[in-house]
């Protein structure tokens, strides 16, 4: 059996370019005792894989050249030489950007039975609705009749921050880059106000929709972005922050906040999470969030690329903003 695998040819300067990438074909042998053979379904496609592809140690990492890209992806076992898992298992994983692997039965989570796979991508995944729930109910603590603002709002993350606060009886105001994603925002995702950044006038528009200012700030961009809101916070306000896409590509000049005095100023907060610090909380999580799923007041838009090689393009999609909900690859 041949898999193909997308392997990182060169360091990315700045934004990644598809050059940076390789495709590589490569002979499958057969899983050993305690390993499993498993065909890759759906990769997830999320932020952090950039800071993977510099040569410095940052909070993911750093893969060498010549080797599959980091993804975390969902697939079926193929062959199972591992107690746990048998053949037509779904499981869930660090699968990297591959259309097959063979590695060690415990790297995956076993899925349950009937589930639709890549719902542990998007909704009910570690990088998107799980993070989306962490930032906004057990850091932000948003509370009903607030005034929430997600950046990054059209993106996986965002959308699910976006609905979850609207769930928890918050008025939510998206920002997102062009006119057919802030209509996104109020049309499908149910944002009470939503911002074109692209069109500029950011503040001027934040402050007509927040004119009580932000109560919570769900960040995802950093950067500019951040002072406009920080400089917009109510009093005893919350920020959160999830990522800060607008600076990855350039980890060696990271713009920090120059309105940071804002939170003396305002009694405000600001604190910074991964997911992976409430893992005991995920059961919860995930049971809330597959609740909201069957009651419909959570939906999880996606766009799929199709085949490996659309990887590059996919990640690269991610930064110039081409898509809408949760971005991810079918292999």
């Amino acid at each position: 059996m041949i898999k193909k695998k997308v392997v990182l040819r060169r360091r990315p300067a700045g934004q990644p370019v598809v050059e940076d990438f390789g495709i590589v074909d490569e002979e499958l042998t057969n899983p050993a005792a305690g390993q499993v053979l498993v065909e890759v379904e759906h990769l997830s496609i999320d932020a952090f894989i950039r800071t993977t592809l510099d040569g410095d140690e940052g909070l993911h990492g750093s893969i060498a050249l010549d080797t599959p890209v980091t993804a975390l992806g969902v697939g079926r076992v193929v062959t199972s030489e591992f107690d746990g898992l048998q053949a037509g298992d779904a499981v869930f994983g660090p699968v990297g950007a591959q259309t097959h692997l063979i590695a060690p039965g415990v790297m995956f989570r076993k899925l349950p039975d009937g589930a639709e796979a890549r719902q542990y991508l998007g909704a009910l995944g570690m990088t998107t609705g799980l993070t989306a729930y962490a930032g906004l109910i057990n850091v932000g603590a948003v509370a009903e009749g607030e005034t929430v603002v997600v950046s990054a709002a059209a993106g996986a993350v965002g959308t699910m921050a976006c609905q979850i606060a609207k769930i928890r009886g918050a008025r939510v105001i998206g920002i997102a880059g062009g006119p057919a994603k802030a209509r996104f925002l109020t049309e499908q995702i149910g944002c009470d106000g939503a911002i074109d950044y692209k069109a500029g006038g950011v503040d001027a528009a934040l402050r007509e929709l927040a004119h009580d200012g932000v109560d919570l700030y769900f960040d995802n961009v950093g950067g500019e972005l951040l002072d406009t809101v920080l400089d917009q916070l109510a009093i005893g306000a919350r920020v959160v922050i999830c990522g800060a896409i607008s600076q990855y590509n350039d980890r060696a000049n990271v713009r920090g906040p120059n309105l940071y005095l804002r939170l003396a100023e305002r009694n405000a907060s600001m604190r910074g999470f991964t997911v992976d610090h409430f893992m005991a909380d995920f059961p919860q999580m995930e049971q809330d969030i597959a609740t909201w799923l069957a009651s419909g007041q959570l939906v999880m838009p996606e766009h799929i690329v199709e085949g490996i090689e659309g990887f590059p393009e996919a990640l690269i999609m991610l930064f110039t903003g081409g898509h809408r909900g949760k971005l991810l690859v079918a292999p």
